[in-house]
């Protein structure tokens, strides 16, 4: 059978009837090949931007009321963390010459190099341990107040208590200090334009009490989850803790929902192809009825018959399917080794190609919807053979 079958899908002596499996063949293969480089391009930047996270962020965050310099002591004695890091965070005004910029300013301990890698994400500068009076701020931040145009004029931080003290005093009433800029980053967008990180040593006369954010560095081969488990069950229900993609879950999420608005448009993509496949499977029953006749009238049964098309579907779909799902694959890994595709305006960024990446869950999603498509198939098969009266067939039109 599986000899009749090959010749029946590439070796048919109809040319028509060949040239319509052949392009029912490509439609499928592509449709197989963009499911899995589209969704290799969504996971590819899911897991960057997650790669670019890790090299600022904790590995965990703790938020919440009660966040005191004793229960970060008491955290750090934990056998699985490394480092312990209290933050206070405030609100700041930068004027740098004529220019201003408000910015999140974070006030760090000693501890905080070991918790955080931003400082591997330096585009000028240098980098922790931070000296007196010393900041690293965001390549947005320093875009806006353009640093490099007047290095020679003095850099004014500005702490802002609230927008009333402002109206009443003026900046002038503000606690402020002359900061001098250590280092410059860039790790992305939410970052580089709002962050500014000095030490907490610099700035004791702000009456700091709470911390605002807790983070921690996990000695390494201890599990994240594991341990979140374990010492959620020690903290008061007002501190909440996060893992690396609870930090960024709104973004997560609208990733995630694109890459499913992306297989939706894809599965209708591969609907319209097996739209052509079935027309093309209409047109070969009809031009080959006479062989099934003959089939049948040299002692084949109607169910053999239905058998033998069955397994032409399979074999047209497995052809098809596994042609673009190695086509797909190879595309990948071509990208991911030689980035043959450039990000148009990537100039500047952080990466100049798109970043792929195969997931097992692609390939068994494409395996699924090729078995109900096989199922569709040899049931419409099975329905138009029942409609042709193949007696009649050896008769002549």
């Amino acid at each position: 059978m599986g000899a009749l079958i090959w010749r029946y899908l590439f070796r048919s002596p109809r040319p028509i009837i060949r040239w319509l499996l052949r392009l029912s063949l490509i439609g499928l293969s592509l449709s197989a090949w963009a499911w899995i480089v589209v969704a290799s391009v969504f996971n590819g930047f899911s897991d960057f931007l997650e790669e670019v996270f890790q090299r600022a962020d904790p590995q965990v965050r703790l938020i919440g009321r009660g966040l005191s310099d004793s229960l970060r002591s008491a955290i750090e004695k934990y056998p699985e963390v490394l480092a312990a890091s209290g933050i206070y965070e405030r609100i700041a005004l930068l004027r740098y010459g004529g220019r201003q910029a408000a910015v999140r300013l974070r006030l760090v301990d000693e501890k905080y190099p070991q918790v955080s890698h931003i400082g591997s994400q330096l585009l000028w500068g240098e980098t922790f341990p931070l000296r007196p009076k010393a900041i690293l701020m965001g390549a947005g931040i320093a875009a806006q107040l353009a640093v490099a145009d007047a290095e020679e004029m003095p850099l004014w931080i500005y702490v802002i208590p609230s927008g009333k003290k402002i109206a009443f005093v003026g900046l002038e009433g503000l606690q402020k200090q002359k900061g001098v800029i250590q280092g410059i980053f860039s790790v992305q967008k939410e970052y580089d334009e709002s962050w500014v990180i000095a030490r907490q040593a610099d700035w004791t006369n702000l009456r700091l009490s709470d911390y605002e954010v807790i983070e921690l560095r996990l000695r390494p081969g201890y599990s994240i989850e594991r341990f979140i488990k374990h010492l959620k069950s020690a903290l008061p229900s007002q501190i909440h803790i996060q893992d690396p993609r609870q930090q960024h879950e709104g973004l997560y999420k609208v990733l995630s929902q694109e890459k499913v608005l992306a297989r939706i448009g894809l599965f209708f993509l591969l609907i319209l192809t097996l739209t052509g496949v079935i027309s093309t499977l209409s047109a070969f029953l009809l031009l080959g009825r006479r062989d099934w006749a003959l089939y049948q009238a040299l002692g084949a049964s109607q169910s053999w018959v239905e058998r033998f098309l069955r397994h032409l579907n399979l074999a047209l779909l497995a052809t098809a399917i596994s042609s673009g799902l190695l086509l797909g694959t190879a595309t990948v890994i071509l990208q991911d080794q030689y980035h043959l595709v450039k990000l148009r305006g990537g100039e500047g960024f952080l990466i100049e190609h798109f970043p792929v990446k195969l997931a097992v869950d692609d390939y068994l999603w494409m395996i699924g919807l090729v078995a109900g498509a096989f199922m569709l198939l040899s049931a419409y098969t099975k329905y138009q053979l029942r409609q042709i009266d193949l007696r009649s067939s050896l008769q002549g039109d």
